[in-house]
C-alpha cells in the first residue's frame, strides 16, 4: 500500500511544502524494494506543466533498497524548495508561482498514483 500525505493544503509565501510518503508491505512475507528517488518518485505538476520531481538532479544511481516487513510502514519525508527542476540542475532554477499544484507519488506498476492537491500563495 502506498500513500502520500501533504502537511498543509495552503502554503504561504516562503513556506516549503512538505509531504510524507508511506509504503506498507501487505503481502504475507518480507520483501525487498527500491525506495530511492527514481523508483519511488514524487512529482509535482500544475495542470500539464511538470514542475519538480525527486528523480531530477540526484547524485549517484538513486537506488535505495529496503527490507519491508509485513505491516511495518516505511516512511519518507519529502520537502520541496519551491523551485522547478528538470534539465536545469546546477544552475539557478526559477521559483514556482502562486497557484494550485498536485503532488503525486509514482512507483513501478502503480495504475493510480496517490495524490495531494495544494496551493502556493
Amino acid at each position: 500500500m502506498l500513500n502520500l500525505q501533504g502537511e498543509q493544503q495552503v502554503y504561504p509565501g516562503g513556506t516549503r511544502p512538505k509531504f510524507v510518503v508511506t509504503l506498507v508491505n501487505t503481502g504475507d512475507v518480507m520483501c525487498k524494494t527500491d525506495v530511492g528517488p527514481r523508483a519511488l518518485e514524487i512529482r509535482i505538476t500544475s495542470g500539464a506543466d511538470r514542475i519538480w520531481s525527486t528523480s531530477d538532479c540526484i547524485s549517484g544511481d538513486g537506488v535505495e533498497i529496503k527490507r519491508l516487513e509485513r505491516g511495518i510502514p516505511y516512511v519518507r519525508p519529502v520537502e520541496w524548495d519551491r523551485h522547478r527542476s528538470g534539465g536545469r540542475c546546477g544552475t539557478a532554477r526559477p521559483g514556482a508561482r502562486p497557484g494550485t499544484y498536485v503532488a503525486a507519488v509514482y512507483a513501478d506498476d502503480l495504475q493510480s498514483p496517490p495524490k495531494a492537491v495544494f496551493h502556493l500563495r
